[in-house]
């Protein structure tokens, strides 16, 4: 336990500096900050220094991409400053189940930390795929209908899109491996869930782009938005999707998703090694002893006889034909 609130007193000072830093050169707003600090806080105190690197990878390389110069502009629902409600739908449910895993449970806390993995690979995930999507010149398409959509319209994907989301996971599950995170099982299959996981939210988060998430339109510029009131100021007006789902809402949803993927990638790869390894071993004594070596060559030779104990038999001898 005294482990515990070392890592936390560490994980929340390391947390409140970045935040600082991130506050001064506006990439979090005063309550994002706060916010941010509570998420790193609480990852550290229980994913140890580890996870908070691929915490800190996520937030660091979200933001330079973010400053890419782009050929058009990007509608951005709240401009480059990350408010708490986007930091708390991208990075909460990976601190909650960072900090359930200091529970003492060996099998269940490497689960957790799996699902932390997907999580933060998720958001890493759909983060690149948005950021490097938006700013290619392919021509994007629905993740519901595969039918081109407009540029920037929510749930278009593209080509460029997909490859920043897989990258983005695997550089997650790369960095996790890299700490040894997972007592249990090997790095490389921990590795490929984390990354499976986290590609899989960020396309969900696509699909319920597409289909559920609420989209409006500003009757002035003419074009498809997620604010309330348009960058011109004229007030927008929906035009499908559920009103309760907001961005924020997919990201989180994404990131349960990217968590939920990872833990059954996982336990299916492990219960397919444990499978193949039950119907390939071949049976074979626990403890072998040069004594126990000599004594039954001995008794397969026929020089001693047969002991209580010993797994290989005295062959049968032959009786002459005619004797009785």
């Amino acid at each position: 336990m005294a482990a515990v609130w070392a890592r936390a007193a560490t994980g929340f000072g390391a947390a409140a500096g970045v935040s600082a830093i991130a506050r001064l050169g506006q990439a979090l707003s005063p309550r994002g900050a706060v916010a941010a600090t509570a998420v790193g806080g609480l990852t550290v105190t229980g994913a140890g220094f580890w996870g908070g690197t691929a915490l800190a990878t996520f937030f660091v390389s979200s933001s330079l991409l973010g400053h890419l110069p782009a050929w058009r502009r990007l509608e951005q629902q709240r401009g480059n400053e990350r408010d708490a409600i986007q930091v708390l739908a991208n990075g909460g449910v990976a601190a909650v189940l960072a900090l359930l895993s200091v529970l003492p449970a060996p099998s269940l806390r490497s689960s957790l930390l799996l699902g932390f993995g997907g999580a933060v690979a998720a958001a890493t995930a759909d983060t690149w795929a948005t950021e490097i999507g938006s700013r290619s010149r392919q021509r994007p398409r629905s993740a519901g209908t595969l039918r081109p959509v407009p540029e920037g319209a929510s749930g278009g994907v593209t080509w460029a899109g997909l490859a920043a989301a897989a990258a983005g996971a695997a550089t997650i599950g790369a960095v996790l491996s890299a700490g040894s995170l997972w007592r249990h099982g090997t790095t490389r299959d921990r590795a490929i869930a984390v990354t499976l996981g986290g590609f899989a939210g960020a396309f969900i988060d696509s699909v319920l782009g597409a289909t559920v998430q609420e989209v409006r339109f500003c009757d002035v510029c003419r074009e498809e938005t997620e604010r309330l009131v348009h960058r011109c100021g004229a007030a927008t007006r929906p035009i499908r999707g559920a009103p309760w789902c907001t961005n924020d809402t997919v990201n989180a949803l994404a990131t349960v998703t990217g968590a939920a993927a990872a833990m059954a990638v996982s336990t299916h790869m492990d219960h397919r090694r444990r499978s193949r390894w039950r119907h390939c071993r071949v049976p074979f004594p626990r403890r072998i002893t040069l004594a126990r070596c000599a004594r039954e060559t001995a008794t397969w030779l026929g020089a001693t006889p047969l002991t209580a104990g010993s797994s290989i038999a005295r062959p049968a001898t032959r009786r002459p034909a005619g004797r009785l």
